[in-house]
Order: structure tokens, then sequence, then C-alpha cells
């Protein structure tokens, strides 16, 4: 993990040098987490017969401040402060006793990226845009959720990040329309694929008696639909 830190405090020293090359945009970012069954983490079952239980990720969102700095006419680097909300339902099952309970559960963490930028332009205004690199991402707390049946039963999740600080690779793909007076408008699509397995969750029947658990990890990679507004540089008194 220090070699990674050191890697990304690498690329934005690298950043802040070619500066001078480009201009420098500061940019506002918003992403919907889409849930499919085609690409990211969607669906993952806990069984301990009887018991059963399935978390299932849900739409969520993250936003982020974005700094990018040009190199040239095709070429960029981006770096920036983000935070992510991933929303999971969780479902319940005791077959046996015929209990079952649903709810929600959130896991919020933030990010420091470093990304690569590759420009196609398309005509005057409009350009394509695609873009690789990687993530420093920090969970700030474990998560739990209990459901209560009766005075001595309950369903319960819990997960545990597997490490505090972790990295992940980002790639995107979008379209962005550039105006001298009116900014950047960008629209495309993003894949967070984290390094390692984010979390460890526990899903349990807990009885006096009986306590059922399965473990299992939760990858936690997902698909995005990204929104951008990158305001138009000042070039007054630029030297």
């Amino acid at each position: 993990m220090k070699t990674f830190h050191l890697i990304v405090f690498s690329l934005l020293m690298s950043f802040a040098s070619i500066g001078q090359k480009g201009e420098t945009l500061f940019g506002l970012q918003y992403k919907p987490v889409i849930p499919n069954r085609l690409i990211g983490f969607y669906e993952q079952e806990f069984n301990q017969s009887p018991f059963e239980s399935t978390v299932k990720q849900k739409y969520g969102h993250a936003a982020s401040m974005l700094i990018r700095i040009g190199i040239n006419d095709k070429l960029a680097v981006e770096t920036g402060l983000g935070f992510t909300q991933r929303n999971y339902d969780l479902n319940f099952a005791h077959i046996d006793s015929g209990y079952t309970a649903t709810g929600d559960v959130r896991v919020v963490s933030y990010s420091l990226p470093a990304k690569f930028l590759v420009f196609i332009r398309l005509s005057d205004m409009w350009y394509m845009n695609t873009a690789l690199g990687a993530a420093m991402t920090m969970f700030p707390s474990d998560v739990q959720t209990t459901y209560p049946i009766s005075l001595n039963e309950n369903f319960q999740q819990e997960g545990a990040y597997r490490s505090k600080v972790q990295g992940a690779a980002l790639a995107n793909v979008g379209f962005e329309c550039r105006t001298k007076s009116k900014g950047t408008f960008y629209f495309g699509g993003a894949y967070h694929l984290p390094f390692i397995p984010i979390m460890t969750f526990a899903m349990s029947y807990e009885h006096i008696s009986n306590p059922l658990v399965s473990i299992d990890n939760i990858r936690g990679s997902f698909l995005t639909a990204d929104i951008r507004y990158y305001f138009p540089e000042n070039k007054k008194d630029k030297k």
C-alpha cells in the first residue's frame, strides 16, 4: 500500500510540473451508480441452510471536484477529490420458520483519482474522450444493520472494510462540448474496479439456541453515468 501511495503522489507532482503546457480547468462531476447484470457487482447470495440472504446493488451516487491540466490539444491529466455512496438491498429468510425481512445498507467512501485523458476532435466544439487511471479510496467506517424478529431473534448484517485505504482502476468514455464563454459540458460513462474486494459482509440469523452466519467478500465494482461541467478558464493576466 505504501508503494501505491508513492505512485499516486508522483502522479500528482507530475501533473503540477506540466501545468504550464496547456489550460487548467476546474470542474464539478455527478455520477449516478447504475446497477446492472452486465458489468460490475450486482447480486450475491449468502446462504447457510435453512438461512438464506442476498445482497443486491441498487442506485447510488458519486460527486467530485475535478482539476484538468492540458498537455496539448489531444492529451490531458486529471485529478480531484470525490465522494461515493454505494447502496445495497438486503434480503433475509429463515426457511423453516418462515421469517423474512428486507432492508438496505449504504457504504460511503472518499477517493483521490488520477487519470490520463485522450481526446478525438469531432467538430469545432465536440470532442470524444477516453481515460484510464487509478484512485486511492478511503473507507471511514464499518457498517451494521439489525432487523428484530422477536425478543431473542433477529436478522443482522455486518460489513468490515478489508483495508481502510484501498486502490481501484478507473476507465471512462464520453463526449464533451467546449465553449469559450460558457465552459465545457461532458456526458459519458465510467467503470470503477477495486483492486481487491472492498469489504467482508457477514449475514446472520441470530438466535440463542441456533445462530446461523454466512460470510463472504463484496467486490464493490460499479458502472456510472457521468455528468461534468468545467468552468471556462480565466485567461486575464495569464503569463
